[in-house]
Order: C-alpha cells, then sequence, then structure tokens
C-alpha cells in the first residue's frame, strides 16, 4: 500500500483505543516515512468528502470591486 500524502509504504499495526475506557484495539495503517496513520474513520471521511466534491472549483471573490492601476514607465524605475 501507498501513502496517500507521501507515498511511501504503509504497514498495519494495531493501536490502543485512548479514549475509551475499555482495553480495546484497533487496527490501522501507518506510513514508515511521515508516520500518517489511517484508520477506518479516516478513509471513511476521505471517500465521503471526495463524493462531495464540485464538480466545478468555487468562484473567487468578486473581482468587479477592484480598480486596476498603471504605473508610468518612469515612475516604475525610480522605484527599483
Amino acid at each position: 500500500m501507498v501513502c496517500q500524502r507521501c507515498r511511501g509504504l504503509l504497514v498495519c499495526e494495531t493501536f490502543d483505543d485512548l479514549s475509551s475506557g475499555t482495553d480495546s484495539l484497533y487496527r490501522a495503517t501507518r506510513c514508515i516515512n511521515c508516520g500518517c496513520i489511517e484508520d477506518a474513520v479516516v478513509r471513511a471521511n476521505r471517500f465521503r468528502r471526495s463524493e462531495n466534491m464540485r464538480a466545478s472549483p468555487r468562484r473567487r471573490g468578486r473581482t468587479s470591486d477592484v480598480e486596476r492601476i498603471t504605473i508610468p514607465s518612469e515612475v516604475y524605475a525610480s522605484l527599483r
């Protein structure tokens, strides 16, 4: 398996669930290069987010309010 963050090698590991009161273990993958840990919840959220992606990119802010100015070349040369 390949890490989506750095394209490094993923290995399967067993982790302790410290948030619960019981001694429960869960399996996840960890990247050897960057240390990124992915479990079933992370993968499900990533998959759900990719389904909800917009077909077109977001539009930038209002550009009609921006006033374009021009600087004469002799003024620009004196600024250097």
